[in-house]
Formats: C-alpha cells, sequence, structure tokens
C-alpha cells in the first residue's frame, strides 16, 4: 500500500513551477497507480482526482499525455462517485465553446476516451448517469462544430461500450442524431452515422423500426439532394451491420431502392456507388436469408459496376493484347501505366467485388446459377489497373473456386451441368489471363494471381496438365526475383509449384526440368529460412518428376539435375545452424532422393546414411529421420542399409521405450519396413531385443501400438521364420490376452487375424494349428469374456481354419457344432459365433446337421444364444445362397405367427443381404420372393419391422429399378406399419458416396418427406430421421426442397397435448408423453441442418423453435444445449439479437431443483444436463459484444459466476479449452 507520505510528496513536486519537476512527479504518479496493492483514503482520492484533472491542462503535452495515462489507471482505484466527478468535469470542458477552454477540447475528448473504455462494467450505470445527459445536451448545441464533432465521437464510444445501460437515453440520442446526418461536415455525418449504427444495436424493436423507417422515407423522396443521398445509403448500410438480421424486415423495400440509387447516380458520383455496393454486401452478409429473394438483383448489380471504369476504356481484345505481350513485354500503353489521381471509380469496382464475394461466401447452393456469369467476369477483371481492386477481384475468384470445392457433393443427383465441370472447362481462360499478369511488375499482382491457381488446382487437380508450357516463364521468374522483397513472391509461388506437382501427372513436368530445376535449388539456398524450406519441399516433388518410379529410367541428361539436387540437399542436410523447419525438410527430401534416385547416388549413400543416423540420434529431428530411413527401407531399389543398419536397428527399439506416443508410432513402422526389406541381414540378437521391446505394447491401452507391434511380428514370422519360437514364446500370450479385451477392434483387429494366420503357417511347433486353437476357444470360453470379445476371437478361428486347410476346417466344424449342444451358455456363444465366421469364407452345407443345429439354437432359453444363433445363421448362409438362403425364406414364412422367432430369422436374412455385392447378387426370381416376403412382415413387432426397413434400404440400393417403384407405392397404402417401415428403408439408401441410386432419390425425396404431415407420429418420426440422413449424406438431393420442408420440420418440435397421456398407476398416476422421441429427432435433425444447411435456414425462425426446445423435457434439452453452441458458432448474430429470450429456459434449467429425496440417477442425470447448457452457455459467452445484452449479462453474474456454479462454469471452460489444444496438437 502506497504511504501517504510517498503521496504527498509526488503531489507536491506536481504543483512545482519546474517543467521538468512535473514531468518526473507525474511520472512516478503513474507508475503508483500501475501498482495492483495501490489503495488510498478518502481525502487522497479527491486530491488525486483534483490534481490529475489540473495536469490535463498542462501547457506541456508530454505532461497532459502522461496526465491521460494516469486517469485511465486511476479508474480502476476509486469509488463510483469520483468518476462521476471526473466524467463530468471532463463533459463540461468538451462543450465548452468559448474562452481558455476550447483549447483544452481535445485533451478533454481524449481524457474522457480513456475513462469510458478503462471504466469496468459495475461502474457503468455511474458513468452513464453522468456522461449521457451532457453529450445529449453537447448534441443539441447548433453552430459549434467542433463540440459538435467531438460530442458525436466521444457517444459513439460510450454506446459502443455501455450501450445497454443507456435504455433510458436512447429515445433522445435517436432526436439528437438524426438531423446531424444532414450536416455539411463530412466529419460530422460520418460520426452521426456511427453513433447511429451502436445505438441501432440496443434499440428495442419498436424503436429501430422507427429508426429504420425514417431513413428509408428520406431515401424515398423525390428531389433528395446527392450529399443526403449518400448519406441515408451509408446510414443504412451501417445500421444493417450493426442490427444483424433484425433489418431484414425492411429488405424488400430498401433493397431496390439501393439499387436504383446505384444506377441513377449522376456522373462522377462514384461515391454514392460505392456506398450503395456496400449498403448491398451487408444485406447479403448480415440478412442473407431475408435477401434471398432479391440476391439475383443484387448479384447483376454488382457484376455490372465489378466492370465500371468509365475513365479508362480498353479496346483491345485479348488476342491483340497476347500479340503485344509477345512482342514487347514492356509496352508504354501497359494498363498499369495508366494514372488519373482524381479518377475514384476503382473504389466502385472494389465494393463490388466484395459485394460478389459476399454473394459466394452467403448463397453456395446459388453457385450452379451464379458460377457462369461471375466466373466470366472475374476471369476477364483479372485486367484491373488497380492494385487494391485486382487484389480483390482475386480473392473473389479464390472464394468462388474454393465453395465450388466445398459444396461438390451438394450436387450430386441434382442433374444437369455441375458447377465444378464448368469450372474445368473455364481452366484455359483462368490460366491465360493469370499468365498476363504474371508478366506485371508488381510483387502484390503476382501473389494474387498465385493464390488463385493454388485454389485452382486444389479443387481441380491436373486442370493445368495441358499449360504448364504457358505457365513456366512466369514461375521462373517468380523464383529468380532479385528485388530487396523477393520472398514474398517467392513463398506463394513455391508453394503453388508445390501444389501443382502434387496434383498433376510427373510426365507434364519432366520437359521443363531443365528451367524449373536450377530455380528450385537455388531457392534452397535462400538465407530466409521460410523460402529456403518452400525450396526443399518443391525439390522433394520434384524428385518424384525426375523418376516417377523407381521401376523407370532416369530421363537422359537428367544426371546433372540429379547431382545438382544432392549437392543443394545436402549441404542444408549437414548444416547445423540453422530453422528447425529447414532441418525437417532437408531431411524428408533428402530420403525421398535416395528413396527414389538412390541408384544414381550410390558414391555419396554412405555418408547420406550416416549424416541421416546423426539426426536420428539428435532428440530435436529424430522423428522427422525415423520417417526418413522408414521411406528409405521401403524403397524398391534394394539399397545397401548395412553400414548403419544395426545402430539403427539399436536406437529405433530404443524409441519404443519413450513416452513420445507419435515416436513410438513411427518407430514401429519403420522396424517392420526393416524388416521385410532387410531381414536377411539382421542379427538374431538384435532380433530378440526388438521382439522384447515390443512385446509389452501389444496390449489395449493403445490399440494402434497393438496393431503395429503386431504387423511387425507378422512381418518378422514371414522374413525370419527362426524367430517363430522367439516370438510365440514372448508375444503370443499378449497376442491371446488381447483377443480378450472388450476394446479390440478395426486395424488392431485384423492384424491379430493376420498375425494369428502367419503363425500357424509358420509351421512352428509351438504355434500348431491345435495349440492356437486350443488357446483360442480357452480364451472364449473364460467366464469373463462378453460377446464383443467371444466374436473377435471367433473371427480369429475362422481365420485359422482358412489358413490351415480344408480337413481341420471340417474337424473343427463338427467339435463347434457339439459344442453348441452343450448346456455351457458361454461355450455355445463361442461355437455359434465360430461357425457362423468360418461360414462366411467357406462352403458349410456338406455339414447336414448344421441347419437343425442352427435352428434349435433359435429356440434356446438365453436370449443371448438365440441372437448368436441368428447371426451364424446369416454368416453360414452368405457362404452358400442357393443353400441357405431359401431355407432362411421359408423359415421366416413359417414363423409368421411367432413375431420373436421371426425378428432372429429376419436378422439372418439382413447378414445375407448387407453381404451381397456386385459379384453375388440373386437371380430374379429370388428377388421377387424376397422383396414379397419383406413387404408382408410389415405388420409385425416394431423390431421386425427396423430389420425390414434395412433389409428394403439394401436391396434399393442393390436393384434400385425394381426395389424403388415399390416402395412408393406401399408409402401410399392405409397401414400405418407399411407407411413406416418403407419411410425408415429410404434413410439406408443415402450412403455417404456416389451411387447410381442417388438419379431415382432425387425424384422420390419430396413424396418422402412429404409424410411428416401424415397422422401418425411414427411415420413422421421416420421422415424427420430420413431428412436428418439426407442432410448429412446428400444435401443435394434436399436443398431445393427446404422451403417446403422445414415448416413440416418445425411442427415436429412443438409440444403435442394429444400425444400426452395419463398412466393409472394405483398410488399416483404418472404422464407419458409419446411425442418426446419425435421432438427430439426433430432438434436432432435441425443440429444436422444448420452444419450442412446453414445458408438455406431463417434464422430467427430456427432460433425460436429452439427456444421451444429449451423449454422442454431433459431428452430434448441435451440436445438443444448443444445446438445452441452450434448456433452460437455458426451465427453469432441472431443468436446476440434473440439472447434475450434465451436466458429465461437457461437459468430455470441451472436453477431448479430436484424435488423430495431424489435417486442417484436423477441427481446425476440432473448433474448431466446443468453442464450440457454451461457448455451452451459458455459458447454463446464467447460471442463478440456478448455483454451488449443486459439480461444475459445480469443473468452470468447473478446465476452462473456465483458459488458452486462457478466452479462447474470454469471447468467446462478448462475442458473447451483443452479439447481445442489436443485437437490444434492433432492436426499439426
Amino acid at each position: 500500500m502506497t504511504s501517504v507520505v510517498a503521496m504527498n510528496a509526488i503531489l507536491e513536486k506536481i504543483a512545482s513551477k519546474d517543467k521538468d519537476f512535473r514531468y518526473m512527479a507525474t511520472s512516478d504518479l503513474q507508475g503508483e497507480l500501475a501498482k495492483d496493492n495501490f489503495r488510498t483514503d478518502g481525502e487522497t482520492e479527491k486530491k488525486l482526482c483534483h490534481v490529475i484533472l489540473q495536469q490535463l491542462d498542462d501547457i506541456s503535452g508530454d505532461i497532459s499525455g502522461l496526465a491521460v495515462k494516469c486517469l485511465g489507471l486511476l479508474v480502476h482505484k476509486i469509488a463510483d462517485s469520483r468518476i462521476q466527478d471526473i466524467a463530468e468535469s471532463l463533459c463540461q470542458r468538451l462543450t465548452s465553446v468559448s474562452g481558455k477552454k476550447a483549447q483544452q477540447r481535445d485533451i478533454a475528448s481524449i481524457g474522457l476516451k480513456t475513462v469510458i473504455a478503462e471504466a469496468s462494467g459495475s461502474q457503468a450505470q455511474a458513468l452513464v448517469t453522468i456522461t449521457a445527459p451532457l453529450l445529449v445536451d453537447g448534441l443539441s448545441k447548433p453552430g459549434n462544430m467542433d463540440v459538435l464533432s467531438e460530442s458525436l465521437d466521444i457517444t459513439g464510444d460510450l454506446l459502443a461500450r455501455f450501450g445497454n445501460v443507456m435504455s433510458g437515453y436512447h429515445s433522445q440520442l435517436r432526436v439528437a442524431l438524426l438531423p446531424h446526418l444532414e450536416e455539411t461536415r463530412p466529419i460530422v455525418r460520418k460520426r452521426a452515422i456511427q453513433c447511429m449504427a451502436s445505438l441501432a444495436l440496443h434499440l428495442s424493436g419498436e424503436q429501430l423500426d422507427e429508426v429504420n423507417k425514417t431513413l428509408i422515407a428520406q431515401l424515398q423522396q423525390r428531389n433528395i439532394k446527392p450529399d443526403a443521398a449518400r448519406t441515408y445509403v451509408q446510414t443504412i448500410g451501417a445500421v444493417s451491420r450493426s442490427v444483424g438480421y433484425r433489418f431484414g424486415k425492411h429488405l424488400p423495400a430498401v433493397i431496390p431502392l439501393v439499387i436504383k440509387f446505384s444506377h441513377n447516380a449522376a456522373e462522377g458520383d462514384d461515391e454514392l456507388r460505392e456506398h450503395c455496393l456496400q449498403a448491398l454486401e451487408a444485406f447479403v452478409q448480415h440478412s442473407s436469408h431475408e435477401a434471398r429473394p432479391s440476391v439475383h438483383n443484387v448479384f447483376d448489380t454488382a457484376l455490372q459496376f465489378l466492370n465500371y471504369d468509365p475513365n479508362y476504356a480498353d479496346t483491345m481484345d485479348e488476342d491483340e493484347a497476347e500479340e503485344d505481350d509477345q512482342m514487347e513485354d514492356d509496352d508504354d500503353l501497359s494498363d498499369e501505366e495508366y494514372s488519373d489521381d482524381e479518377d475514384v471509380s476503382w473504389k466502385v469496382r472494389r465494393a463490388a467485388a466484395k459485394c460478389l464475394q459476399a454473394i459466394i461466401e452467403s448463397y453456395p447452393d446459388l453457385l450452379k446459377d451464379i458460377y457462369p456469369k461471375a466466373a466470366t467476369a472475374l476471369i476477364g477483371r483479372f485486367k484491373e489497373r488497380e492494385e487494391n481492386v485486382k487484389s480483390d477481384i482475386f480473392q473473389t475468384f479464390i472464394e468462388l473456386v474454393k465453395q465450388l470445392g466445398s459444396t461438390m457433393n451438394r450436387f450430386e443427383g441434382s442433374g444437369g451441368s455441375k458447377p465444378i465441370d464448368q469450372l474445368r472447362s473455364d481452366v484455359p481462360s483462368v490460366v491465360k489471363a493469370a499468365v498476363r499478369q504474371l508478366k506485371e511488375k508488381s510483387v502484390r499482382t503476382k501473389q494474387g494471381v498465385f493464390a488463385a491457381l493454388q485454389e485452382l488446382v486444389t479443387v481441380v487437380p491436373d486442370s493445368i496438365a495441358t499449360h504448364t508450357a504457358q505457365m513456366m516463364p512466369g514461375i521462373q521468374a517468380a523464383l529468380t526475383d532479385k528485388s530487396q522483397n523477393s520472398s514474398n513472391l517467392k513463398i506463394p509461388a513455391l508453394t503453388f509449384l508445390r501444389t501443382a506437382l502434387e496434383s498433376t501427372d510427373p510426365s507434364v513436368w519432366q520437359k521443363h526440368l531443365p528451367v524449373l530445376s536450377p530455380a528450385v535449388f537455388a531457392t534452397v539456398g535462400e538465407r530466409y529460412y521460410k523460402v529456403t524450406a518452400q525450396g526443399l519441399r518443391v525439390a522433394e516433388r520434384l524428385i518424384f518428376v525426375i523418376r516417377p518410379s523407381t521401376q523407370s529410367q532416369i530421363p537422359g541428361g537428367s544426371s546433372d539435375i540429379v547431382n545438382s539436387l544432392y549437392k543443394s540437399v545436402m549441404s542444408r542436410l549437414m548444416a547445423q545452424d540453422q530453422d528447425q523447419e529447414v532441418k525437417d525438410c532437408a531431411i524428408s527430401c533428402m530420403a525421398a532422393a535416395v528413396s527414389q534416385l538412390g541408384d544414381t547416388i550410390t558414391p555419396q549413400l554412405p555418408q547420406v546414411l550416416q549424416v541421416l543416423l546423426e539426426r536420428l540420434r539428435n532428440e530435436i529431428t529424430r522423428l522427422t529421420a525415423v520417417k526418413a530411413f522408414a521411406s528409405i527401407a521401403q524403397s524398391p531399389l534394394s539399397l545397401d542399409l548395412s553400414p548403419v543398419l544395426q545402430p539403427l536397428l539399436a536406437e529405433l527399439t530404443g524409441f519404443l521405450r519413450k513416452a513420445n506416443r507419435v515416436l513410438r508410432q513411427a518407430s514401429l513402422s519403420a522396424l517392420e519396413v526393416l524388416i521385410a526389406g532387410h531381414g536377411s541381414n539382421i542379427q538374431p540378437g538384435t532380433m530378440k531385443a526388438a521382439v522384447d521391446e515390443v512385446a509389452p505394447l501389444v496390449n489395449d491401452t493403445d490399440l494402434l501400438i497393438a496393431a503395429l507391434s503386431l504387423t511387425f511380428c507378422t512381418t518378422l514370422l514371414q522374413r525370419q521364420p527362426q524367430q517363430s519360437a522367439l516370438v510365440t514364446d514372448r508375444v503370443l500370450p499378449a497376442a491371446m490376452t488381447l483377443s480378450k479385451s472388450p476394446l479390440l477392434q478395426g486395424s488392431a483387429l485384423h492384424s491379430l487375424q493376420i498375425f494369428f494366420q502367419t503363425l500357424v503357417t509358420s509351421k512352428a511347433k509351438s504355434a500348431s494349428f491345435e495349440a492356437l486353437l486350443a488357446a483360442l476357444l480357452a480364451a472364449g470360453h473364460d467366464s469373463q469374456v462378453g460377446k464383443t470379445a467371444q466374436h473377435n476371437i471367433a473371427q480369429c478361428i475362422a481365420v485359422l481354419c482358412t489358413a490351415a486347410g480344408p480337413n481341420q476346417t471340417s474337424n473343427t466344424v463338427k467339435a463347434l457344432l457339439s459344442a453348441v449342444q452343450d448346456n455351457d451358455e458361454t461355450a455355445s456363444r463361442l461355437a455359434l459365433f465360430s461357425l457362423g465366421e468360418i461360414g462366411r469364407c467357406t462352403d458349410l452345407s456338406k455339414f447336414k446337421q448344421l441347419q437343425s443345429v442352427l435352428t434349435s439354437s433359435l429356440d434356446s432359453s438365453s436370449e443371448d444364444v438365440k441372437a448368436v444363433a441368428s447371426q451364424a445363421l446369416g454368416g453360414v448362409a452368405i457362404g452358400n445362397l442357393s443353400t441357405y438362403l431359401p431355407f432362411i425364406l421359408r423359415q421366416i414364412q413359417n414363423q409368421a405367427e411367432n413375431p420373436k422367432q421371426q425378428y432372429l430369422l429376419l436378422r439372418a436374412l439382413n447378414e445375407v443381404i448387407t453381404s451381397l455385392t456386385g459379384d453375388a447378387t440373386l437371380p430374379e426370381r429370388q428377388q421377387d420372393e424376397v422383396l414379397q416376403l419383406l413387404f408382408s412382415s410389415c405388420e409385425t413387432e416394431e423390431e421386425c419391422r427396423n430389420v425390414v426397413a434395412e433389409c428394403l434400404g439394401h436391396l434399393a440400393l442393390l436393384y434400385p429399378s425394381k426395389t424403388l417403384p415399390l416402395v412408393q407405392q406401399q408409402s401410399q397404402v392405409h397401414s400405418d406399419h407399411m407407411r413406416t417401415v418403407v419411410v425408415m428403408a429410404m434413410k439406408f439408401t443415402l450412403v455417404d458416396s456416389a451411387h447410381p441410386v442417388d438419379a431415382h432419390l432425387h425424384r422420390l425425396m419430396p413424396s418422402m418427406l412429404n409424410h411428416m404431415q401424415d397422422q401418425d407420429r411414427h411415420v413422421r418420426k421416420a421422415a424427420v430421421q430420413l431428412l436428418s440422413t439426407a442432410a448429412h449424406n446428400k444435401p443435394g438431393l434436399i436443398l431445393d426442397h427446404l422451403p417446403s420442408v422445414l415448416p413440416l420440420l418445425y411442427q415436429q418440435t412443438t409440444l403435442n397435448p394429444a400425444l400426452v397421456r395419463e398412466v393409472d398407476l394405483g398410488p399416483f398416476k404418472h404422464k407419458i408423453d409419446d411425442g418426446l422421441e419425435l421432438r427430439k429427432a426433430a432438434f436432432e435433425c435441425m443440429d444436422v441442418l444448420l452444419e450442412r444447411c446453414k445458408d438455406r435456414i431463417n434464422m430467427p425462425e430456427f432460433i425460436t423453435h429452439l427456444e421451444q426446445g429449451l423449454r422442454d423435457h431433459y431428452d430434448v434439452k441435451m440436445p438443444c444445449h448443444l445446438l445452441l453452441a452450434k448456433l452460437a458458432a455458426a451465427a453469432p448474430g441472431p443468436v446476440l439479437t434473440s439472447l434475450d429470450r434465451l436466458v429465461g429456459p437457461l437459468e430455470k434449467t441451472l436453477t431448479t431443483r430436484l424435488r423430495g429425496e431424489p435417486v442417484k440417477q436423477e441427481v446425476d442425470r440432473n448433474e448431466d444436463m446443468v453442464r450440457s447448457c454451461l457448455r451452451g452457455i459458455e459458447a454463446v459467452n464467447r460471442i463478440p459484444n456478448v455483454n451488449s445484452c443486459a439480461p444475459f449479462k445480469q443473468f452470468m453474474s447473478r446465476t452462473v459466476l456465483t458459488g458452486a456454479m462457478a466452479a462447474k462454469y470454469n471447468m467446462i471452460k478448462e475442458e473447451r479449452a483443452e479439447a481445442e489444444g489436443t485437437e490444434s496438437m492433432d492436426m499439426s
């Protein structure tokens, strides 16, 4: 705490007449105020405020500047009443119009701005109470433009920070600001527009409508002056940007009006045209849904003004321009050399380009319609003479191409020409225009060209294959540029070149190697590390151009190129004092050179390997070096690695003990390829050490590591069969333990199967078929092993039998048939699993008792055994369709009166149908039989209907012409169950990749989605789930139908009292909501639509229904909280505008207490809901300017940031930050 004596000493020095003393004392005061522990009493506080305000009037600018800084620090240390005194004094100085005080207006304005910027939320009310009336008074003083201008500036700052606290002054400010929009001084009009935009954000709906109507009415005047038109158009654009979609209701009247002003602007009134285009851009960006009906008019206007250049006539066509370029590069009539300092038409073209970019970003679904015109116009404007505009044109073109790439799948199945195909046809025009721009002198222009070309080859690979000769001079010139800032050009040029080399056939570039390679290798020697790193990456790609395949010969004359490559890369590889990025790139590049060109640099190979080994032993570069050795070991050139093989293996084996997971993965992969390629040269002792380290890694802690470890052991057994005893002794026990893990799946399961297969074929004494089979059976019979683990073990048994041969398979099947009939349920399950897996790959029809055994198992008293028997029956049928499929169909017909049995048999049929491919299909007669059987099974139990729907969906994928007409026909029948099944079946036809069935689905989708208005809730739920699946997998099928479908979807989010029934349970009554699952499915569908079709959603309507969900049942609230979090990130503006309505349901969720004495399950459910709600709140709280919503701000301080809830909220924030950090690490 600052002593009173020290503070008094400082205050005495401040009163000195000596300027230096005053400066030093003010500086000391600033230091004291900056201390966290600064405290003072009330009297000293008063003195401080008085002294600092005095210092603002000091004749020395340095001292008054320090006083302003002190003022900002003082705000945090004093009471609200002192802040009011300071603000009042500063406002009086600000609004003073005469005498000496008029000269102090500037410093008073700076001081007041500082106070406003530094004041905390708790001080806002005290500050606003004093400043707002005085500022309104300043705005109302006529005649003094300086006072008015400063008052507007301060008012803008105050509204931006505390506009939500100024609700009592909104009407006065609105009345005071409107007249200033017609002031003669531009600075006053500009600041009035800024104030109006800040004020509009906080106005109520009625007040905002009044302001907007006033602005529109002013624009609609017949004889409006040009200055006024410019001001009101600019104000409307600023208000639209500020309030977002709340302005949307006025767009039908405003957009035509603004477009009219843009076209009717007087000659030379480019400022009005610019403001009109900027306003149109704001409408499209911030009210995209409301602007959609007029988007084509906006688009045409933007295109028209993209070519607006009244002071310059370019009459030269492209062919003539190209001829002139060839004849004389330095043409005196070049576009770039035209200059007119008074010409501001370039601002209009720049605004048009940005408006066009906003349309492309906001309406990706319209690309099919707008692409042809937009692409033609943008490519034509590559010749733009103003550099600022040209950069925006390149950026707009890049956005156009990027949106095409990201929305390609939207147009699958939509018919007609796809935009991506049109882009391919435009490639020659793009390249021609780009090449011409590469001849310009401007570095910024060339950067834009390379960025555009890079996006082009990213979205349309191999698109420039026939145009490389045209581009080479420009690329070479960029790479050899010697200007002072050449790195700014070389980096984008190298980045593009790397992408182009990766996406284009190597043969295309081979003829350019003599010209291209010296330029690239020169960049490897650059001093700037980013250029060097990019040069090395491009050099690495050039290696595959020199020799695309190790089977081919190096083109004649390329030996000098290879030598230059080796020298330039080797110099970087051996250097120690360079950036980490360069070291990694040099290692990677040299590894590629050795892998592809190693036979041409045989004399230098030992030296290269030694240097790479040194890098492997360096902790900084070891990971990259491990990957490099793995790449070299995989080379088909059979390179001699003997000089480093043993120490290399020792290092890699040691890395398996490291905690770095990525390093262990890379080391295991490298060890595997080294064994595969050089196993015969590895000493047994080295192998034993490696196996000793690998064995502990075979566990379910990290399945990826386990998979790599098993792959290593499999390769070792294949290359060195004599090591089978070692592997069996060390690794087999761990593999058996892994086989019993319920977590085993994916690549780890596949690697385990291959491991067992290799073991049994190795003929090792300790790993015979009988021994392995017995071990697997013993593992499967363990009472602690669940069904998932038994299924995995069964797959391993099937692999063993297939590898051992038909005799061993036959004996095993006989033993398994006996085991099925045992009373031991665990043994029966394992046997049935094994029979099913063996039957998938072997015909078991010769075992006559198999059918009866499986059928009797379907009647087992154990539900688990019956389920496994069903799966086994399907698996066995896959091995011999002609024998077992008719049997399954007969059994389904025979069990029509027994739903439980029919369900199991339908599951078996589903196993068969889902396994069918183009090679294994059903005869037409059998197709008809299966379809008839499935349709006749739609009136059974719900679980049967679900399986029937899946079967029908998969049959539709296999035989769409036969199945889909029947499905459509059945969707119109009176049976509720039948309609539910056929709508559900459509969901299974929506695979996430292109499929021939898509053409049929495009026609069927509208009628199927129309079932959302079906009378039966089950049919409606199936239709909602169909919409959700379609939006996720094939959005192109539903985009055109969303205007009619979304209202039907929103109807399903509303609680329907008719679906709530009351059940009498004796002592009490219980309400059951049959519509709960339907509402939950509807909100989950809204989640998918937000992610995939955001641009087609009316956000206010969407949020209104979300609000209903936040007030609903627990099961509905949970997905709604997640939806709110996603919406806060995807559409922060609409969320912020509607936030006051969302506070109520969120607060109720957090404050609701459980009644009576809740059980643990109820407590846990409530805790999960609270955490879910807090995640949504945390996402909303990250929206910029969220504190402008007073109800939410009060809710946060009152409910969220207090007591135990604050601890939970902080934990949610930490979890989110940790998840984002982990994701970013994984991506890197």
